[in-house]
């Protein structure tokens, strides 16, 4: 029989992703990453999903106490599924993953994440038992990890200039695009008759346009009315 819930039939898995901290990285000039916890929703049949943060609002639900409707979150939403992860999930963790430092090699990464090492941090701050646990070369690798924490920071205004001008050419590109948008837009409402332009504004605004309107003023109703409608 088919289920009641349609919940039942979706590929359900939470995990962690690391989150770069914008500010944490510019103070430190060195990527910096807060550990989310995430959720990755797959349908049946389907090639793309939805990824969400775990304790993001999702929905409304009856309490069956108050009787009145409360929040939920994707964690309460697949309860199950999410106590499965906690039991098996690692500390959470903040600062440079090791995937972003050179002197690794993969094997040696692999190695770190089974001791629970997981930033650059983490393995600059080893000491004692913890240290010798890593095996031969760990006081070299705990070296390499201050090493490369020091020398981020004395990059930290030129990351801060380097983040500058990429925050400048992302707005300039977005403007851009949004004139080459406005382009489309008139260049389709340029293709259609004044009949077809008042019947457009008439069906997006409610209102339809009065007297003997000139053909600009009828095109810029139009990228009014999808505008709004767009918003």
């Amino acid at each position: 029989m088919p289920t009641t819930d349609p919940d039942d039939v979706l590929l359900v898995v939470f995990r962690h992703h690391a989150e770069p901290n914008e500010a944490k990285s510019r103070e430190a000039g060195r990527l910096i990453c807060d550990d989310v916890e995430v959720v990755d929703i797959r349908k049946p049949g389907a090639r793309d999903y939805s990824t969400h943060p775990a304790l993001e609002v999702c929905g409304w639900r009856d309490d069956p106490e108050t009787g009145r409707q409360v929040k939920y979150t994707y964690a309460e939403r697949f309860a199950r599924q999410y106590r499965q992860f906690k039991a098996q999930s690692a500390q959470t963790k903040t600062g440079t993953p090791l995937t972003h430092v050179p002197f690794l090699t993969e094997g040696r990464r692999a190695e770190l994440r089974a001791l629970n090492i997981y930033t650059v941090e983490a393995l600059a701050t080893l000491d004692g038992q913890e240290l010798k646990n890593i095996g031969q070369g760990g006081r070299e690798l705990k070296n390499a990890a201050m090493e490369f924490i020091e020398n981020a920071k004395s990059n930290v205004p030129t990351l801060q200039m380097q983040a500058e001008l990429e925050a400048l050419r992302a707005k300039n590109m977005a403007l851009q695009q949004d004139i080459e948008g406005l382009k489309r837009v008139e260049q389709e409402f340029e293709a259609m008759s004044d009949k077809e332009l008042r019947d457009y504004i008439t069906a997006n605004t409610g209102h339809a346009p009065h007297g003997s309107l000139a053909r600009k003023t009828l095109v810029r109703m139009a990228m009014d009315a999808k505008t709004e409608k767009a918003a």
